[in-house]
């Protein structure tokens, strides 16, 4: 008997060691194949002018070598054809690249560490690396023929934020690496151009973006994180008719590549742009929930830009969620719970003057209204005042123009007690301060 158990013991760790060992050497092969991602695309990244200058030189020789009438061979007019097209083709690729850093500190200096409420800047007392992406994407055009109607996009993401926007079905949640964008790019020639996407692109919703770089502040606003999406996979069409813009679409649902129902969710936009005023109505209409294809997510998002003076711009977005029959823990008892028809809205505002080329002043108030607890967990009201100085130190001196500090100061207060304090205890208000440095550069 006692031989027997010991013989099932060893087996029995043999196993748990072998099922470790798989799952690490799964861990290593998936790091792998994201370290060869990252260093196949710098390498296209950084080869790019180089590919420009060895067309040129070889060009010139091809021209020396076959131009006597006594050369022994010659190049086709079709290679030569065959060569240019490609080295057209790579020249027509604009690869770019994303670096973001920085450090924040919260007052609070909450138990758990973690910064409440917020979409990237969740780390107290931390130095950050949010992000650092390698983007490539070629325009179609009507101008060279055929070919050249078909484009496409992709940004690769690593760092933290990679994990917060990663979507369902598509990767390990994990790994601190995310393809954002994966898409096909195809311009019907009709009328003034019907732009065609299919694939994996952000969403039409919202008033600031995934990149720093592309906002006004350096964390993001409670709509930005609770009231709207991040990512799409599926089709979308765009036809500009000035001053109007037209978007209508297909996909899997919000932040997901695996589809989580049989349904399909509508999205549109209707826009409206003058040199001084835009507007931008955005919907959002179909099943989100896990295996239920009946009760629809509805989302209107509106984003205006108004810009008086030089210098200054007004930013307004309003965004109205609502869903049918939400399957959440309501009560927090770790039971799931259904909720007929909750509800969420809310509103900011910007304000961003350029005092000159290298100082930006930016000013950003918001207020939430999550009353059933389904966006953030806990039914609240929530608003938050954030003042930042952006600074372009290298503005006049290419190509570090594009880097960019920030300083911001944020405070954030609720009608409930859900920011916690070093005590581990709640209490309504949360104030931080951090600073930004961050980089990019284009081709």
């Amino acid at each position: 008997m006692t031989n027997d158990y010991n013989s099932q013991l060893t087996k029995t760790v043999i196993i748990v060691a072998d099922n470790k060992n798989i799952r690490r050497r799964s861990e290593m092969k998936r790091k792998t194949a994201i370290n060869l991602i990252a260093i196949t695309a710098l390498a296209l990244l950084f080869s790019w002018e180089v590919a420009y200058a060895q067309e040129e030189k070889q060009g010139e020789e091809k021209v020396e070598e076959f131009s006597g009438e006594e050369k022994a061979k010659e190049v086709s007019s079709e290679e030569k054809g065959a060569v240019s097209d490609l080295v057209n083709f790579i020249k027509s690729i604009h690869p770019g690249f994303y670096i973001d850093f920085a450090y924040e500190y919260n007052f609070n200096r909450p138990q758990d560490g973690l910064n409440q409420l917020r979409v990237f800047d969740v780390e107290d007392n931390e130095f950050n690396l949010h992000l650092f992406q390698l983007s490539f994407r070629r325009f179609p055009t009507t101008e060279g023929g055929l070919v050249n109607l078909v484009g496409f996009g992709a940004k690769l993401d690593f760092g933290e934020d990679a994990d917060v926007i990663a979507a369902s079905g598509l990767g390990d949640p994990d790994d601190e690496f995310d393809l954002q964008e994966a898409y096909i790019h195809i311009l019907a020639p009709f009328g003034n151009g019907i732009d065609i996407y299919g694939g994996k692109f952000v969403t039409l919703a919202g008033a600031e973006v995934i990149e720093s770089k592309d906002d006004y502040n350096y964390s993001r606003s409670f709509l930005f994180g609770f009231a709207i999406p991040f990512t799409h996979t599926g089709i979308r069409i765009h036809y500009p008719v000035a001053p109007f813009d037209f978007i209508i679409g297909l996909n899997n649902g919000w932040d997901t590549v695996d589809d989580v129902n049989d349904g399909k969710t509508i999205e549109s936009r209707v826009g409206l742009n003058f040199e001084k005023f835009s507007i931008g109505v955005v919907g959002y209409f179909g099943p989100e929930e896990q295996n239920v294809d009946g009760d629809w997510r509805e989302l209107i998002d509106i984003v205006a830009t108004f810009a008086p003076i030089e210098n200054l711009a007004l930013i307004a977005n309003l965004d109205f969620g609502w869903q049918q029959d939400a399957n959440f823990d309501l009560d927090g008892d770790g039971i799931t719970d259904v909720e007929e028809n909750v509800f969420w809205w809310g509103v900011a505002g910007y304000i961003v003057y350029d005092l000159n080329e290298i100082v930006r002043l930016v000013l950003r108030g918001e207020y939430f209204d999550d009353q059933d607890g389904f966006r953030t967990g806990t039914a609240q009201k929530l608003w938050e005042l954030t003042p930042t100085l952006q600074l372009r130190p290298f503005a006049k001196y290419s190509p570090f123009d594009n880097l960019l500090l920030r300083l911001e100061y944020r405070h954030d207060q609720s009608d409930e007690g859900v920011f916690e304090d070093n005590d581990g205890n709640f209490k309504k208000t949360q104030d931080t301060v951090a600073l930004e440095l961050l980089y990019y550069f284009t081709l």
